[in-house]
């Protein structure tokens, strides 16, 4: 029964509203049909919200792409950095009579954000106070003397990598094939240490030999990379005896990879004072990653239950619709290189407006996703008739409140919006969520705020009563 009246109940009160005219005469009808204890009553309200910048904490995931670099601008300063274990080639060994000839550390980048002509400069070193375990949750916050003390005997290269993001490595650059790689050749120390690791039989016997490296950022405001592969190369000659007759020298390398059989962690640091900045702006609220600022909106849920319980009296309520639209004010539709520093982040693709208390067990995988908690909307364009595009979320929170307004729990409900990454299947018919993970590319969407002079956050509200 709840599903049909759920389908129903819009369609009808949007007849009632399009004829407000002749409202209580339509009302009237309609009940005139019905006994007096099984009318049914159709209303709409609107409810103001309120809104405030939050800094969320850090969150439990696997990454499946890497920023590393340092970045300046108006949403303020963040520092990418990057641990990781390497993948084990399990049963490997060096030729007999291997000699080393060099180590690499390579980094693939798929674009840039912020200023691809200015300097970075990157350092490596090796983990050695302690590696991951296999089943250990990594949060984005973790500190790195948990894992290496940066030390002199740690560095891995004699002088940081200086690179330019635009500044291609490759004279046979192709824009379309051409992966943007950053080489980070490992001083002599610790390319013999890498040389002589011995025991490949095993994930967990190499990680006790290799702790792992940690790739930082050491100078440079502008750049920030997205890293999309992370290697170490092994290069060595051995003899080889041909036919059994000439012996040449045969040369080889061997690959030691950052994938998902190991664990990596990349962390950001986004200072505490740039919230405060933010904050200075009070017509316009924030909602950014991977800084984890969030923008709260709180629903006034006495007010709600006090106008709808009038309306309905003892009859049994159902929000029939809840619908809230929030404008988008940065979008950016030019050409990427052309953007300046304040547009290196661009409104998230999938935002999700989740209660507030329940924010961290769904990115902990403690909770499934369900609209009684939680709604997502995607990022939508409309385009008017003087071929003006604007950007907008549109959510619908109907099976949400009507559940908390029976529950009767919240005073004040608050929820918090927030950019996700949503993985999901699809038939021809339908599709299912399978995945939702807090977004840790660079993002950062600007709304009004319900300090607005002109723009009202409100909650437009369909309710019945039967």
């Amino acid at each position: 029964m709840i599903r049909k009246i759920k389908i129903v109940f819009p369609l009808l009160a949007v007849l009632l509203i399009s004829f407000s005219s002749c409202k209580d005469d339509v009302v009237s009808a309609g009940a005139s049909v019905l006994e007096s204890e099984d009318s049914i009553i159709v209303r709409s309200d609107t409810f103001s919200l309120t809104s405030a910048l939050v800094r969320g904490g850090a969150v439990t995931a696997t990454p499946d792409s890497f920023m590393i670099g340092e970045l300046d601008s108006k949403y303020g300063h963040l520092h990418a950095d990057l641990l990781t274990q390497l993948a084990c080639p399990i049963g490997f060994r060096f030729p007999e009579g291997a000699e080393l000839d060099s180590v690499c550390l390579f980094l693939y980048y798929r674009n840039a954000y912020g200023d691809g002509n200015a300097p970075l400069a990157i350092n490596a070193y090796a983990m050695d106070r302690a590696t991951f375990a296999y089943n250990e949750p990594l949060r984005s916050d973790t500190a790195i003397d948990v894992f290496c003390s940066m030390d002199d005997s740690t560095r891995m290269l004699d002088r940081p990598a200086i690179i330019t993001a635009n500044r291609y490595t490759d004279s046979t650059y192709n824009s379309e094939q051409y992966i943007p790689t950053i080489t980070l050749r490992l001083n002599d120390q610790w390319a013999k240490k890498m040389f002589s690791l011995s025991d490949y039989s095993s994930q967990e016997a190499f990680n006790k030999q290799f702790f792992g490296v940690y790739i930082t950022p050491e100078f440079g405001g502008a750049t920030l990379l997205s890293i999309i592969d992370v290697n170490m190369a092994i290069y060595y000659h051995f003899p080889y005896l041909r036919a059994g007759v000439d012996t040449i020298v045969e040369q080889d390398m061997k690959g030691l990879y950052a994938n998902r059989e190991v664990r990596q962690l990349n962390r950001y640091v986004w200072q505490e004072s740039d919230l405060q900045a933010l904050e200075q702006n009070p017509d316009t609220n924030f909602i950014i990653s991977p800084a984890h600022i969030y923008t709260q909106l709180s629903f006034p849920m006495s007010a709600m239950k006090e106008s709808i319980t009038q309306a309905v009296g003892s009859r049994r309520a159902y929000v029939n619709r809840a619908h809230i639209s929030l404008p988008v004010l940065n979008h950016y539709d030019g050409v990427a290189s052309q953007r300046t520093r304040d547009d290196w982040a661009q409104p998230a693709q999938n935002m999700l407006l989740i209660r507030k208390g329940d924010l961290e067990r769904l990115f902990n995988d403690e909770i499934v996703l369900s609209d009684s908690i939680a709604m997502y909307a995607t990022l939508q364009s409309q385009t008017d008739t003087l071929d003006v595009t604007t950007y907008s979320y549109e959510f619908d929170l109907s099976t949400l409140l009507t559940e908390q307004l029976r529950e009767d729990r919240y005073e004040t409900l608050e929820m918090l919006l927030v950019p996700v990454s949503i993985s999901t299947t699809s038939t021809s018919t339908s599709y299912t969520i399978t995945d939702v993970s807090y977004n840790q590319s660079l993002t950062a969407t600007e709304i009004y705020s319900a300090q607005h002079p002109q723009y009202k956050l409100e909650l437009e509200v369909v309710y019945s009563g039967f």
